[in-house]
């Protein structure tokens, strides 16, 4: 999938920037969105996480737009092109996740564990 994402990267413009835009916003969206639920579910019982605990679900929220939205564009719409969601989701989002995302994570979670902390919990710099 990769070969045929970047193979396929320069059909991005078939979607304009708001499509670009959404590929990186996504993530940032999706991640902040899983810490906060963890962070919630940890002071819920009582069990404070450690900071890469939040940064490896932002990761993985982060990361459901690639690997879901291919799979189930086959699936629910057959006869779609998937130039559009394998370009976006491998070719940006991917690309954007791992060199800019992570490090941004790790920030966002510093946050939400300074602001809300829970009894205990371990904030390694």
């Amino acid at each position: 999938m990769g070969i045929t994402a970047c193979q396929r990267l320069r059909d991005l413009k078939m979607g304009g920037w708001p499509f670009v835009a959404f590929a990186i916003i996504a993530p940032n969206v999706f991640a902040t969105f899983g810490m906060a639920v963890a962070h919630a579910y940890s002071a819920i019982i009582g069990e404070p996480f450690a900071l890469g605990t939040y940064v490896i679900f932002a990761v993985l929220c982060g990361a459901a737009s690639y690997i879901a939205v291919p799979a189930i564009q086959r699936l629910a719409i057959p006869e779609a092109s998937p130039t559009l969601p394998l370009a976006a989701s491998l070719g940006c989002t991917f690309s954007y996740n791992v060199t800019i995302g992570i490090p941004v994570y790790i920030e966002i979670a510093k946050l939400l564990m300074k602001a809300f902390p829970v009894g205990g919990e371990v904030l390694s710099s």
